[in-house]
């Protein structure tokens, strides 16, 4: 019996560095987020089409905006929704781009390394970031009164959000989007302040 335990915990070993093996072959490691992204626009916008049963992504960015309860603006956002609408990996490099360009207790000397190390990370996943900025270019509470929203399709993933928070200030946000079962998520956001 102790033998056929044997056997079996052996074969189970293998298999596991054997399909481990294979993993590693296949070419240059890249972040478990990234391995299941497209390499290519068309290749996004196939996947859009083929998603069955969800609404168009325009529909689902025009809904992040949509007021609720008691609120008066024509257009809201919130900011307990963001951890739902973006991607781990997109919020991850949030984090990482803001804890360095926004208020930070990094001394002059950690500096330098806070940003290699940042680069290092995302150099190859994102554009990166070099100045404090969250999604839509929000500030740190709820918007609750924005005066316009204007979405622009740039192709099936990709969008252009116009912002009019009010108190002359705008923004303009390059939003790529990527299927999450029936639904998207943000996987980038360049944001542009408007003047």
């Amino acid at each position: 019996m102790k033998r056929i335990y044997a056997i079996i915990v052996m074969f189970c070993v293998l298999t596991s560095c054997t399909n481990s093996a294979k993993d590693h072959k296949s070419g240059p490691v890249e972040h478990e987020a990234v391995r299941g992204l497209p390499k290519d626009t068309a290749e996004i916008e196939k996947r859009n089409r083929t998603v069955n049963g969800n609404q168009p992504a325009e529909a689902w960015l025009e809904d992040i905006f949509t007021c609720l309860g008691t609120s008066t603006g024509r257009y809201c956002y919130y900011l307990d929704k963001e951890d739902a609408l973006c991607t781990k990996r997109f919020l991850a490099f949030l984090k990482d781009a803001n804890a360095i360009y926004g208020p930070s207790n990094l001394t002059d000397k950690e500096m330098p390394i806070a940003e290699a190390a940042y680069k290092a990370k995302w150099g190859k996943i994102y554009p990166l970031y070099t100045q404090e900025t969250w999604l839509f270019g929000r500030g740190h509470d709820d918007a609750l009164d924005i005066r316009d929203v204007k979405i622009d399709k740039v192709s099936e993933s990709k969008f252009i959000v116009f912002i009019d928070y009010g108190d002359n200030i705008r923004t303009k946000n390059e939003v790529q989007l990527v299927n999450d079962q029936d639904s998207y998520k943000i996987d980038y956001c360049k944001t542009t302040f408007l003047h």
